[in-house]
């Protein structure tokens, strides 16, 4: 027990300023440390703020120093590209100082020996026409127009496979030389549809494709010797043609492995021009690759696609939403083809759901799926035309056709040739005309907008039925068959006219 004369020694201690261990402190003394602490933690943070900012602007530089370089090297790597093409062109030029399709004629008894029936050995005669008739607009530098576009296409008819034969390969040498030389800067497509393609045919394209302006490179029922080959000939092609913007790869080798399918799709992707794909797999799949999941590493890519074509790939989505929420993103898709495969009811109200947020797609095809019943195709056709209410018809889909669902007989629908807000004007109009045949358009006006701020609309809809009477000519049939000044006889005979009269008063 502490005596009365060390409590009073304490006391005073406190009182002189002093302090000892048991946490009798002075406050002032103890204050001033604390805000000497903060502000010294406070220039730290200052000084490392600074060397954060500093860190930041370093880290910057050197990632626009790197973007200047990786543009340098692409720059260098084109110009390598035209250096290469420029030297094949002189030899080509100083071999052939004086062209003449001078290639040997091929006798009909050359296919009859190997056992080919009358109509494949007419079928080696039209492909030797198109390609010396290609091979000739290629050397004058003026290629002719199919459906508005230059086009240099070489293949069969009748699906009619050409196997590849030597006595063929000169004809090729023709062909690829004129491809080199050509020497116009107006686009084309290029397109190989039911041809046998060898390594050696390959590497003579391949080299002479790098560097021309080819918009479009499809191919359609090719036969390379392996599945990887064409995959590796593909994506080749695809990193030398800057221009592309369109690439078909259409029913051709039957490719197993889902690296092989991921290793074509990458080289589309980081295509930086390459806007518009086609991907049918349906025969050329094996049944280990699944179908939905190459179509969604498309749709999950960052790349920005206007049209979309994976039709008859065995699409199954299991509750995937994929699809839709790419729609309802709004991108810059304008065309997506769906049809031939399993998509089902699920997948089309989704899919409906998500049009309700999308203005920018013009065409979505979904044929031929046959897990699509009435239930989904009422769901989608209720997407572009919903009477419920003027509101509801209002909010609808009015810029995306969708094919496959069989609208009922003069149910307004979407036309792409048409603006948007005159079909949302003709499907008003034809939604008061029907009503008008029944005599029920007052009793749905009451049930839509039965609150006293209603009558401002009075004017706005009595205005509208004049104006959007002659949009509903852009549909088939007749759906406006009663004239305008019938519906608005009606809607001022009973609708909000006395209420909107006694306001006037």
């Amino acid at each position: 027990m502490s005596s009365p004369d060390s409590t009073k020694k304490r006391r005073i201690a406190v009182s002189n300023g002093g302090g000892d261990d048991n946490g009798i402190v002075d406050d002032g003394i103890t204050m001033s440390k604390i805000l000497a602490k903060l502000n010294d933690m406070e220039n730290r943070c200052i000084s490392m703020q600074s060397e954060l900012d500093r860190c930041i602007s370093s880290r910057d530089a050197m990632q626009e120093e790197f973007n200047t370089m990786q543009k340098r090297l692409s720059h260098m790597d084109e110009l390598e590209t035209r250096c290469s093409s420029l030297q094949r062109s002189v030899h080509i030029l100083i071999k052939d100082q004086k062209w003449m399709y001078n290639v040997p004629t091929i006798p009909w008894s050359h296919w009859e020996h190997q056992g080919f029936d009358a109509n494949y050995i007419t079928g080696v005669k039209h492909f030797l026409n198109v390609i010396k008739n290609q091979t000739c607009q290629l050397r004058i530098g003026t290629i002719e127009k199919v459906r508005g576009s230059r086009c240099v296409h070489l293949g069969t008819f009748d699906d009619m496979l050409l196997r590849h034969d030597n006595i063929l390969m000169p004809h090729w040498i023709e062909f690829t030389n004129a491809l080199q030389l050509y020497y116009n800067i107006e686009k084309f497509e290029l397109t190989f549809t039911n041809i046998q393609l060898t390594p050696s045919v390959k590497q003579l394209l391949s080299s002479s494709l790098k560097g021309k302006p080819i918009s479009a490179l499809n191919l359609e029922n090719i036969r390379f010797v392996s599945a990887r080959g064409g995959i590796d000939f593909a994506t080749e092609c695809i990193k030398s043609i800057q221009q592309l913007e369109q690439f078909e790869w259409i029913n051709n080798n039957l490719i197993e492995s889902t690296a092989d399918a991921s290793y074509l799709l990458n080289a589309v992707i980081s295509h930086p021009s390459i806007n518009n794909i086609r991907f049918t797999f349906g025969h050329s799949f094996g049944n280990n690759i699944d179908g939905y999941e190459v179509l969604c590493s498309i749709l999950t890519s960052s790349k920005d696609f206007i049209s979309i074509d994976f039709s008859g790939n065995r699409i199954q989505t299991r509750g995937g939403s994929e699809i839709p929420d790419y729609i309802a993103m709004n991108t810059s898709l304008t065309h997506l083809y769906l049809e031939e495969n399993n998509l089902n009811d699920e997948d089309a109200m989704l899919i409906a759901q998500a049009l309700k947020d999308n203005n920018s797609l013009k065409e979505i095809h979904l044929e031929r799926n046959v897990g699509i019943t009435d239930v989904g195709r009422n769901a989608l056709l209720k997407t572009m035309y919903d009477p419920t209410s003027l509101n509801s018809l209002s909010d609808c889909n009015h810029t995306c056709y969708i094919y496959g669902i069989n609208p009922p007989s003069g149910i307004p629908t979407n036309n792409n040739s048409v603006e948007w807000e005159h079909l949302r004007g003709g499907k008003i109009f034809h939604l008061l005309s029907s009503r008008n045949a029944e005599g029920s358009n007052v009793y749905h006006l009451n049930l839509e907008w039965s609150d006293d701020d209603s009558l401002v609309l009075v004017p706005q809809v009595l205005g509208c039925i004049f104006r959007h009477s002659f949009n509903s000519a852009q549909f088939g049939g007749n759906p406006a068959r009663f004239k305008p000044i019938s519906i608005i006889y009606e809607i001022i005979r009973g609708w909000k006219m006395p209420e909107l009269f006694e306001k006037r008063s």
